[in-house]
């Protein structure tokens, strides 16, 4: 059990203990680098006091808040348009128009297809043994 009721509430409500504990841990930093007489006004335990602290202010959710800013500073600069989403903007018509297909314009248009590439290629008729253009097809015969 927590020695008090507020710092049990704030970690049941948050449900955020090791959240709690490093904002603890920096608050009492915070509070360790008071001048002295400020410090032993407070009298009472550092760690506590911190605890409290932190248990008194509610825990901003930053994410939301950024994104929310976010979107207003590009709403209002005119550099975002409103969702279409939005629940009173309505329907947005712009989706419903019909497109024009224009693909046939970026693709290129068919090639001419070659039935027999190397048939006009008659240079090789004489090397007619092997695969390679050389003169050594005749030795071959005469060994046998």
């Amino acid at each position: 059990m927590m020695i008090d009721p507020k710092i049990e509430h704030f970690l049941e409500k948050a449900d955020m203990n090791y959240l709690f504990c490093l904002l603890s841990k920096l608050e009492a930093g915070r509070l360790s680098q008071l001048p002295a007489y400020v410090r032993n006004k407070l009298g009472e335990n550092f760690a506590v006091l911190s605890m409290q602290h932190v248990a008194d202010n509610d825990i901003p959710d930053y994410i939301t808040e950024i994104a929310e800013a976010e979107l207003l500073a590009a709403q209002e600069s005119g550099g975002l348009e409103p969702s279409p989403f939005d629940a009173d903007e309505g329907v947005d018509n712009d989706l419903n128009e019909e497109t024009i297909d224009d693909s046939l314009r970026f693709t290129n248009e068919p090639q001419e297809e070659v039935v027999k590439p190397w048939a006009d290629d008659d240079d090789d008729d004489d090397d007619d043994d092997d695969q390679f253009a050389d003169d050594d097809d005749d030795d071959l015969d005469d060994d046998e």
